[in-house]
């Protein structure tokens, strides 16, 4: 009897807990974007092109925009905060409601050199994933290595805003939010979301802090190049082709450091080659074609404003329906070196 009374004094509890969690999620964490994001990559059946990366394509690929050139539906799934290992689980969740006919994986040196952010942040894409056989797999793979709060206690993340609970609450009671409206998130005044998944940032005046980021090749992150040779199989295992690119940064980024930019993507190159896949770095496009400078980015790390999005997304859109038909000249489009930029 006494066993049985424990046994039940830690149900209780456990329930107790997981009760009190569950309110202080509703309270405290917001709506966000990527909640909306998946929302539209798992109710719609009939995106043709998938772009997976980072805030770079999110703010840089206009996925309207590229439709309307191309033809074909596109979806743009890069999220900020999205590494490989997002990436490859974002995937897997888009084959299980459509049928791509091409992926096509921005690649950002960057996320090849520094694994995950070990804050609760870095599981805010797990967070929203949907309860599966991948999720676990994705916990096992991702959360594990991160802080145990960030999947447990999403709440957490937000345990000063309190304050702001009342507001959360309005929120998620609203039809906003239970009918995933982009309105039922608070977002940046300057930022603003044109669905499937792009978002457009106005132009701001504020200072831009030069924070550089230098390739250093034995600082890569293995566990990145194993996700991303996952993505390419998990793409060949669904008879579905995967393009690799890079979204063009700031001229005045890549000259801060041009050497280092050169061997970065030959690196990239390296990969794309070693799966035998297409690789197209967008930041060889000829002056003559897009034209860019500091002034089109909300940074120096590569995040445009809205209309330069739209300019490169039509050049991008074009550019796809080449490859699509078989006619592209890349040479009509792309310098043959990054020191060509100087």
């Amino acid at each position: 009897m006494r066993k049985y009374k424990k046994k039940l004094v830690i149900i209780l509890f456990l329930a107790l807990l997981v009760i009190i969690n569950s309110i202080l999620n509703f309270i405290l964490v917001p709506s966000t974007i990527t909640r909306v994001i998946m929302h539209e990559i798992e109710s719609e059946h009939d995106y043709k092109y998938i772009f997976l990366g980072t805030s770079h394509g999110s703010y840089g690929i206009d996925s309207n925009k590229v439709t309307e050139v191309l033809g074909s539906k596109t979806m743009n799934l890069c999220i900020g905060g999205e590494y490989l290992q997002d990436s490859y689980y974002l995937l897997k969740r888009a084959f299980e409601t459509n049928k791509p006919d091409t992926i096509i994986l921005d690649m950002d040196f960057e996320y090849l050199l520094k694994g995950p952010n070990s804050s609760l942040s870095g599981s805010s894409i797990y967070n929203l994933y949907p309860f599966s056989i991948n999720k676990l797999s994705y916990f096992k793979d991702k959360v594990l290595g991160l802080d145990y709060r960030a999947a447990f206690f999403p709440w957490m993340d937000y345990r000063d805003n309190f304050s702001s609970a009342l507001s959360v609450v309005k929120t998620k009671m609203s039809a906003d939010y239970i009918n995933y409206s982009v309105n039922a998130v608070k977002m940046n005044a300057n930022n603003e979301y044109k669905h499937n998944g792009f978002l457009y940032r106005e132009r701001s005046t504020h200072p831009k802090i030069q924070n550089h980021l230098i390739w250093d090749e034995s600082n890569v992150d293995q566990k990145a190049v194993q996700y991303f040779n996952k993505i390419v199989d998990l793409c060949k295992s669904n008879n579905t082709k995967i393009i690799m690119m890079t979204t063009p940064v700031p001229v005045e980024e890549i000259t801060y450091s041009i050497d280092e930019y050169e061997q970065a993507y030959a690196y990239v190159s390296k990969l794309a080659k070693a799966n035998n896949i297409e690789f197209y770095n967008f930041n060889l496009l000829k002056e003559s074609v897009f034209q860019r400078n500091i002034g089109d980015y909300n940074d120096y790390d590569g995040h445009m404003y809205g209309d330069t999005a739209e300019r490169f997304s039509e050049i991008l859109g074009r550019f796809l329906k080449d490859v699509q038909d078989g006619q592209v000249t890349l040479s009509d489009y792309f310098y043959d070196s990054i020191k060509d930029l100087q």
